[in-house]
């Protein structure tokens, strides 16, 4: 199965909306961090997000832990964390800001909501789709219940279900899910905003082998994508490199190469050479090479996406089974039984512990 994409972002939480008394004591330094790492994140430049939104942490610790800012900051930082490949230490942070805002906002808020939705997203990232269903869901419920049935946060809510529907193999709930949250998106002025869900819904065709009903919804995401967001950024890649996997499994290598290298170079800029996309698109270049005969090339793809994860403390995730997996069948094909035989062990320890 094709990697999924949830569509999270949520807007940022206003600051105002959270009923606080005016010109309290660091306020305007909270804000200006909190607000500059909120938009550092939302334009991919997540090195730059995690300073910003850590010293907004450092400001709103200051206020108490009753104070809804470290709610709110840790709710962000947490999306951040998640986007640099790191879930698991994000976990904590959502858990905290879900806590607080249940007890102190109550279980109807709509802040509530988002919460609900972030820590769903991190169960989602890392393969747990069965602890995200719920809080979706919840999510979801209060997005109609607050906002309304037409709202943009209910469509991203809809999406993510969708992708937990897709994991869990219920494509035609996934698809239900994914056509009435692009029903909504198309209706948003702003058309960036169907995005996400194209691309999800693509990717559901894709794993369905539907390439001619798949392609045109990834290109008018990547279409979107690149207007809105600029060519350099991170979700470009996203849409590249989905792209160029869709030309691989319909045979067409040549027109895959191109794409996935540029995905990569995309990722490799942004997040930095050891990030999980960059190992992720290593394992399909891995594959072209693979299919236009160039084995060294393939092997030394391999060998990289592997050490990627190793470095990068993800060496128990599905990313690291599938790199195990893929460099096992090249070594096969090499007459390396013997090295195949234990990578495609490991491979399967892995994949046991994540699915329990």
């Amino acid at each position: 199965m094709s990697i999924l994409r949830s569509a999270w972002l949520l807007p940022a939480v206003a600051y105002l909306a959270l009923g606080m008394a005016p010109a309290l004591a660091g306020e305007a330094s909270w804000q200006k961090a909190h607000d500059a790492g909120w938009k550092a994140f939302q334009e991919g430049r997540f090195a730059e997000a995690g300073t910003s939104l850590r010293a907004a942490e450092k400001e709103a610790r200051a206020f108490g832990d009753n104070d809804p800012r470290l709610a709110t900051t840790l709710d962000h930082l947490a999306w951040v964390l998640c986007a640099e490949g790191r879930p698991r230490d994000a976990e904590p942070l959502a858990i905290w800001a879900l806590t607080w805002r249940e007890k102190a906002l109550g279980a109807g808020h709509p802040d509530v909501m988002q919460s609900l939705n972030t820590l769903a997203c991190l169960y989602d990232a890392e393969g747990r789709p069965d602890e995200a269903e719920p809080l979706y869901k919840r999510a979801l419920a209060l997005a109609e219940k607050t906002k309304g049935p037409e709202h943009p946060n209910v469509a991203a809510i809809l999406d993510n279900l969708a992708t937990v529907a897709h994991l869990q193999h219920k494509e035609a709930e996934a698809e239900a899910f994914y056509r009435r949250a692009l029903a909504i998106r198309e209706k948003d002025f702003d058309p960036a905003n169907a995005a996400p869900t194209l691309f999800n819904l693509a990717t559901l065709y894709l794993d369905e082998r539907k390439f001619a009903e798949a392609e045109p919804l990834y290109k008018r995401a990547l279409a979107i994508r690149e207007k809105a967001l600029g060519a350099e950024h991170p979700e470009v890649a996203v849409s590249l490199d989905a792209l160029g996997w869709l030309y691989f499994e319909s045979g067409k290598p040549d027109q895959a190469e191109p794409l996935i290298k540029r995905a990569m170079a995309i990722f490799e800029k942004a997040l930095g050479p050891d990030h999980p996309d960059v190992a992720a698109c290593l394992c399909k270049m891995a594959k072209v090479s693979t299919a236009k005969d160039r084995l060294p090339e393939a092997e030394a793809c391999c060998k990289r996406a592997m050490a990627i994860y190793e470095k990068h403390g993800v060496s128990e995730t599905p990313g690291m089974a599938k790199a195990l997996a893929d460099y096992a069948a090249l070594l096969k094909k090499t007459g390396r039984a013997a090295e195949a035989a234990k990578l495609e062990a490991r491979a399967k320890a892995i994949r046991a512990n994540t699915s329990k």
